[in-house]
């Protein structure tokens, strides 16, 4: 007889998945929906079978989306208690679910960041605009943590220690805080723009703002200022891209690349990335994989063999679709 319960287990697995960075607050409620309704089936503890798990997901009338996404989190679960010693069935997640036809999404070529950042970086000072002091450094922090453009207009002195080399995003998406370590280079610019932009420091000030620092720059304003830079960096503007979102996927995707070219370990490296950008789980880092799967097919490799059931293969485009 087994010691554990399947609510211990469903414990243990959160705890793990908290300490690699995931929320896992959705997932949770999941697991514990399902303990109680092996519970309430009077199904024994030692195994999860067949039927417990496809009267869960398949016996109520819910939208396709509901059971991939429950599909996905029992197979955690499955491989999860196998550890412990028991017989568990998993769920093929073959559910399918429609999406939208979206463009792709841009990156930027070494070549092109080379050109937008000289641009940035030489454009005229005035006495009618802080922008030849907030942009260098705001679109670097865009650039060199895939920080969200809201994310990065609402952060306040307080929340760069350059001490520790970090940044806080408080109250980011799905409104969670995270703590983003920096390069100690990018520490040492944000250090000599606080001294320039910030002579009487106050903690609640926004660190980038074009007017009143105790308001956040205004993303309008931040949005024309980028096409601007694109056009003098003679790079196409087009409704796919580049936007400034686009800094974000190069984050991204260049570190991929670059654990690719150094062989590192997707299985540790994958669950980094995805709550150092914050992401809800690694179907968010999905996103990324299939930009770098045509000119780095180890990534896509190394990725589906660990976490294939999280991150399908990308669907042919239909007749009429490119």
């Amino acid at each position: 007889m087994n010691a554990l319960t399947l609510p211990d287990l469903i414990d243990t697995l959160v705890a793990a998945r908290r300490a690699g960075g995931f929320r896992y607050h959705s997932q949770q409620r999941v697991l514990r929906q399902f303990a109680e309704h092996a519970r309430r089936e009077g199904h024994a503890d030692g195994s999860i079978i067949k039927e417990a798990v496809e009267d869960f997901l398949y016996g109520r009338h819910l939208k396709a989306s509901t059971i991939r996404r429950k599909e996905i989190v029992l197979r955690e679960l499955a491989e999860h208690v196998r550890q412990f010693g028991w017989q568990a069935w998993a769920p093929a997640t073959l559910t399918g679910v429609k999406t939208p036809h979206r463009p792709p999404p841009y990156v930027f070529s070494d070549d092109e960041i080379r050109r937008l950042f000289h641009v940035i970086d030489t454009q005229q000072l005035s006495e009618m605009s802080n922008r030849a002091l907030v942009d260098p450094v705001l679109f670097r922090v865009f650039y060199a943590t895939g920080m969200r453009l809201s994310e990065g207009l609402n952060l306040e002195l307080r929340d760069f220690d350059p001490a520790r080399a970090t940044i806080e995003v408080r109250d980011g998406k799905n409104h969670e805080n995270r703590l983003v370590p920096i390069t100690g280079r990018l520490a040492a610019t944000l250090q000599s723009y606080l001294a320039a932009a910030h002579p009487r420091p106050v903690p609640a000030h926004k660190l980038f703002y074009t007017g009143d620092p105790a308001k956040p720059a205004d993303k309008s304003t931040i949005y024309s200022r980028f096409r601007r830079y694109l056009t003098d960096a003679d790079i196409p503007h087009f409704p796919g891209g580049p936007h400034i979102h686009s800094l974000r996927h190069g984050f991204a995707v260049q570190n991929l690349r670059r654990w690719a070219a150094d062989g590192a370990d997707l299985r540790v490296m994958l669950p980094y990335l995805s709550a150092y950008m914050g992401h809800a789980d690694l179907r968010g880092t999905q996103y990324y994989l299939q930009l770098t799967a045509d000119a780095h097919p180890e990534v896509a490799a190394m990725a589906q063999a660990r976490f294939g059931y999280v991150i399908p293969e990308p669907v042919a485009p239909q007749a009429g679709q490119r």
